[in-house]
């Protein structure tokens, strides 16, 4: 759920490059780096014999010192470029140079705010919240992200305070409006709540945020017309609006009275395992589908859940076993599920399950050209099987004729058949189409390196790193290239 999808600055990205590089020769998960690791494998740089090897890839990239004497103005650009690409920690880092450099200016901390409240960490984030409004006392938008840092910490009064203040300043503003009338339904004052609701809708030019109000006064019109429904029932309607709206903890606290009044309540359990699913604390979203499953082993929305928690936990055993009843009970939809057990099996190296699942995958939706990649490449390096890749590649060129990833499939599948001549044709293809396709330059680096074509297959390697540097593909063909150039 957590992996790093781009790589920063031009100066940290080459360093980020390095470092994942180190760790493939070393055997080590970048998942799983730390500081220390970090520091061995870069020690490793200059003291093994293997050094050699990484600069040959590297030649070409300048890496410079990290430069301790930035700017406070360097140091913000820095800590943005860190936070537009999702490397929170990073941009926290720079942020906090930054205001120790200036620590008169309150940009720093605006920004530090943001970003502490994106990263979880609510305690920080509170503390900034603090030195901003000591340095604006009664910032708009400074006192609602602290009303929505006690939201998270489950502090309801505490953040209704803010925002009363906040509606008793006559500010018009949606999001004010629509939180404050979902903390009238956490305590239960249904007429407040709708109020705040409607007002909020009029206020709003938000499409998303009119969605999120309309779960909730849908629920209370579904609940209207069920004349005779218990106000458990409500409840009910209004905890699955919380999680729709992803208001987890809101979710939980209505739940708890829920439950609290009756254990027996199967959907209640499931809305309750749901929200503790999504704020990542799995044992006790296990806990709760658990409880559910106890009244109704049969349910598919349970197995599947129960499923996804173990995954997390790391049950994966458990976890094909409870996807498994999901399907045999007619979960929908049951692509998502496929979806997860294909993945898992890929996980425990069980390749043939893997790729009946990636072809069921296929098999329901066919659209998406992405679904194509795995089966293809299973077979071709994981099964040995090319002949069942070509089938799917060639699939692929006739639902997407215009994409040059198909073209790349085929070429990649007509290697692993031997057609080295309709390979090169329809590699080169994909590349003109796209010349950014890394994954083509890559698979035409490998086709000339079978050929032992060396200059070209180290040409198409370069290129494929150029493309995808910070990436999977960009690693690989700077691994490739190494141990060509070496030879």
């Amino acid at each position: 759920m957590r992996k790093f999808t781009a790589f920063i600055t031009a100066i940290v990205l080459a360093l980020l490059v390095v470092t994942g590089i180190l760790a493939f020769r070393n055997g080590a998960s970048i998942e799983n780096l730390n500081l220390n690791k970090v520091s061995e494998l870069w020690n490793s740089l200059f003291t093994s014999d293997k050094t050699e090897e990484v600069k040959v890839e590297i030649e070409e990239v300048n890496i410079p010192i990290e430069e301790e004497n930035l700017s406070y103005d360097e140091r913000i650009e820095k800590g943005d470029y860190y936070y537009d690409r999702g490397f929170l920690t990073f941009a926290s880092n720079e942020y906090v140079k930054a205001a120790n450099l200036e620590q008169n200016r309150i940009e720093p901390y605006q920004k530090l705010l943001l970003t502490n409240l994106e990263l979880g960490d609510y305690d920080k984030a509170s503390i900034n919240a603090e030195v901003i409004l000591d340095m604006v006392p009664g910032d708009l938008e400074t006192q609602f992200l602290l009303a929505q840092i006690y939201i998270k910490q489950s502090e309801f009064e505490s953040a209704e305070t803010i925002l009363d203040t906040l509606l008793a300043s006559d500010i018009k503003d949606a999001r004010i409006s629509y939180y404050k009338g979902l903390l009238r339904i956490v305590f239960d004052d249904h007429d407040g709540g709708r109020k705040y609701l409607k007002q909020a809708l009029s206020e709003s030019n938000d499409d998303n945020l009119d969605k999120k109000i309309n779960y909730f006064l849908n629920s209370y019109t579904e609940y209207e017309f069920a004349k005779a429904a218990e106000e458990l029932y409500l409840a009910e309607l209004l905890s699955r609006a919380f999680n729709k709206a992803e208001e987890y903890e809101m979710a939980i606290y209505k739940l708890k009275s829920v439950l609290k009044t009756r254990s027996d309540l199967r959907d209640a359990w499931v809305l309750f395992g749901f929200a503790y699913l999504n704020l990542e604390n799995y044992y006790f979203a296990q806990s709760a589908f658990e409880r559910a499953y106890e009244l109704d082993s049969q349910w598919p929305t349970t197995q599947y859940f129960l499923g996804l928690t173990h995954a997390e936990l790391g049950n994966t055993d458990e976890a094909v076993i409870y996807l498994n009843y999901s399907l045999s009970n007619l979960f929908e939809p049951e692509i998502v599920v496929h979806q997860k057990l294909a993945d898992l099996y890929l996980e425990t190296q069980d390749y043939e399950s893997a790729v009946k699942a990636y072809e069921k995958v296929l098999e329901l939706n066919n659209q998406d050209i992405n679904s194509f990649v795995r089966p293809v490449w299973i077979y071709l390096d994981f099964l040995n099987q090319p002949d069942k890749a070509i089938v799917h590649a060639e699939a692929a060129v006739i639902a997407f004729p215009d994409n040059a990833l198909s073209y790349n499939l085929l070429g990649w599948s007509q290697t692993g058949t031997g057609d080295q001549m309709s390979a090169e044709e329809n590699l080169l293809k994909a590349i003109d189409m796209d010349p950014n396709l890394a994954a083509a330059q890559y698979n035409l680096g490998r086709l000339y390196e079978s050929q032992n074509r060396k200059s070209m297959a180290l040409e198409a390697y370069q290129k494929a790193y150029e493309l995808d540097s910070s990436g999977s593909i960009g690693n690989l063909s700077a691994q490739r290239y190494n141990d060509l150039k070496s030879q």
